[in-house]
């Protein structure tokens, strides 16, 4: 069974993987920092209570230092997982946590043992777009009035943990088969994801797990019939479920056998979860994902015309039934959610005329805002909202500065996938490279009315694992045709 095409998502492409072993810690130094760790860490957990995080964060630590495999696709698996723990007053996301010291305990391991490679690291132009966008949000906290906030801070470190996440999976991912396996735990993932978000509509309810994973607080909603499943807000999982539809509809596309069906379950699941989280913005972005779809995926000629059409008609029967589609979304609710966005967007740009070259700071609209709509505070209570529109919020947060870095790596992401995708042989990288495009496309459609980047590490950590493979992928297709060329030649 192991040499039936059937049981791989693509064929096997005919190249070279990385296949060297993995360098070990050992030697008298490795032992005696371990011993000692241990010994430490079993001091603590008798005289203190906390221990068993520090003992947890060790774990961590050394499974990611070996680079073990299985632990970082676990890593990989609980990107959708939400979690908030409150310690001592203040609350704590631990996935993001534990991905913060994976990635720590990674670069750490490679440092060790003299592998690092930072040239290579920085080599590719998403890896150089995404650290000028991180430049532009430390200058716009630097350099504003007041400085340094919590929230700006909080935000900061979020942006720092997606870029050191890219920068783990980009090193990681060194051959086409890590990739493979990167790619299907993603879909199996997602698959839990969409049936968790299904149980919740069928039972009418979030469940108490979901209750355990985000403790009610003064800002708790009661339940009102949109699916969340392990996420904090319904908006949440619109927007990740929408990076992911695009490669799962790739992988029932090209793929084949048990593979191809796998990438049609993802679809069909991920769709219906969609459906159940009742996000306007988030069925808007899978339209417009369906729409690159027939483009690329079709033809020229009548058939792509057809379906066209016929997806017209689909929207404008939707928007006919919305009532009984989309209950939530009724007329006496859109008109308040409407005016509630009308006037934070109206604060973000007078934010962004008042500051436009590096704007209010990075997470500061958060805080700001409070003050200039005081006199909409029933309707719009301080402290609540972000801008939910990803263009002004980053023209009143970064300025100009902060805004066309971010296209810039939008653009750049968007050249790369686009040539990938013309240029791959291997399904799988097709299949990538259009994933990475139709996410894109979501961002930039949701992106008018919602903004994920600051309030859901989900979103931020999948967006950027996707261009880490595309990285990845485009640098294993060009060292493949390299060693192609000069194989020719001998």
């Amino acid at each position: 069974m192991a040499n039936n095409p059937q049981d791989h998502l693509f064929p096997l492409p005919r190249l070279p993987v990385s296949s060297k072993p993995l360098e070990g810690l050992g030697g008298l130094k490795a032992a005696m920092v371990l011993g000692m760790a241990g010994a430490g860490a079993a001091a603590l957990f008798i005289c203190a209570h906390w221990s068993i995080a520090l003992v947890g964060g060790a774990v961590v630590l050394g499974l990611s230092a070996v680079e073990n495999e299985p632990f970082l696709l676990f890593i990989v698996f609980l990107i959708p997982l939400s979690w908030v723990l409150s310690v001592g007053g203040h609350l704590h996301d631990v996935p993001t946590t534990v991905r913060n010291v994976a990635i720590v305990g990674f670069f750490l391991g490679r440092l060790w043992r003299g592998r690092l490679g930072g040239r290579r690291l920085l080599g590719s132009s998403l890896a150089r777009a995404s650290l000028l966008l991180l430049a532009a949000i430390v200058v716009s906290i630097i350099f504003v009035r007041g400085g340094w906030t919590p929230d700006s801070w909080s935000n900061l470190r979020a942006m720092g943990s997606y870029l050191g996440f890219f920068f783990l999976v980009s090193a990681w991912a060194d051959s086409p088969l890590r990739v493979r396996k990167i790619l299907s735990v993603v879909l199996y993932s997602t698959i839990i994801t969409a049936v968790f978000a299904m149980l919740q509509e069928v039972i009418g309810g979030r469940t108490s797990f979901w209750l355990y994973l985000h403790p009610p607080d003064e800002n708790f909603v009661e339940w009102q019939g949109r699916a969340s499943s392990f996420m904090a807000h319904p908006n949440f999982l619109a927007g990740y479920l929408n990076l992911i539809l695009p490669f799962a509809l790739a992988c029932y596309v090209l793929g084949r056998g048990k593979w191809k069906r796998l990438g049609g379950w993802t679809f069909g699941l991920a769709f219906l979860a969609l459906l159940s989280a009742q996000s306007v913005g988030g069925l808007a972005a899978f339209v417009s994902i369906v729409v690159l779809a027939i483009f690329c995926f079709i033809p020229r000629g009548k058939k792509r015309l057809v379906l066209l059409a016929g997806l017209c008609t689909l929207v404008c029967t939707f928007y006919l039934l919305r009532s009984m589609l989309n209950p939530v979304h009724s007329a006496q609710t859109v008109g308040p959610d409407l005016l509630i966005r009308l006037l934070l967007w109206n604060t973000a740009w007078g934010y962004f005329i008042h500051a436009p070259v590096i704007g209010v700071g990075w997470g500061n609209f958060f805080d700001l805002y409070g003050s200039d709509l005081s006199s909409f505070s029933s309707l719009v209570p301080p402290g609540v909202f972000a801008v939910h529109n990803i263009y002004l919020q980053f023209l009143a947060e970064t300025g100009i500065v902060g805004f066309l870095a971010f296209f810039y790596l939008i653009l750049q992401s968007w050249r790369q996938a686009w040539s990938q995708w013309h240029s791959s042989v291997d399904p799988l990288d097709r299949a990538l490279a259009f994933g990475v495009l139709g996410a894109l496309i979501s961002v930039l459609t949701h992106g008018f009315v919602d903004f994920f980047f600051q309030d859901s590490p989900q979103f931020g950590t999948l967006f950027w694992l996707l261009l880490a493979l595309l990285v990845a992928s485009g640098r294993l297709q060009s060292s493949c045709r390299g060693q192609g060329v000069s194989a020719s030649v001998r």
